[in-house]
């Protein structure tokens, strides 16, 4: 009967071995799986991490150019400001336009006046018509004596 008992005991222990071998099995395979899901998580969380340094990067990269836009958006304003503040300037010098062009008009015949006159005056200093406009004037130079005592006196006084 005690053989019975051990044996029944023995045979009971090795159900309950081969029953805490197959959960043993069961968690290392659940491990590995898990182990392999974790590595996957990583790189997929690797390649995030990527992706959001570059999304980051473009975005900054945006912004620099958004603010340069801005800039010159502002800059644009300023001279269109500054063209339509000389267009209103000028739109009321109409008037004076047309006086301008009255002035310019004058003073254009007296230039070709004037002109006229110096062609004129060239021409009669060229080929002189006046014989009695000049004279002829008459001396000498004066010795080299004469010159140093004539020096030598300026020096004296």
């Amino acid at each position: 009967n005690e053989l019975k008992n051990l044996t029944a005991t023995l045979r009971r222990m090795d159900e309950e071995a081969l029953a805490q071998r197959k959960e043993y099995d069961n968690v290392i395979n659940e491990r590995d799986i898990l182990g392999t899901q974790l590595i996957r998580r990583n790189d997929e969380l690797a390649l995030l991490y990527e992706k959001l340094r570059i999304q980051q990067s473009a975005l900054k990269k945006g912004e620099v150019q958004y603010t340069a836009r801005m800039d010159d958006i502002r800059l644009l304003r300023i001279k269109l400001q500054d063209v339509v503040r000389e267009a209103s300037l000028n739109k009321g010098s109409g008037p004076q336009i047309e006086e301008y062009k009255r002035d310019v008009l004058q003073l254009q015949r007296e230039l070709l006046q004037e002109k006229t006159k110096v062609t004129a005056l060239s021409e009669e200093l060229e080929n002189p018509m006046n014989v009695h406009r000049w004279r002829k004037l008459e001396g000498s130079d004066p010795a080299t004596f004469e010159l140093i005592q004539k020096i030598q006196t300026l020096q004296r006084r």
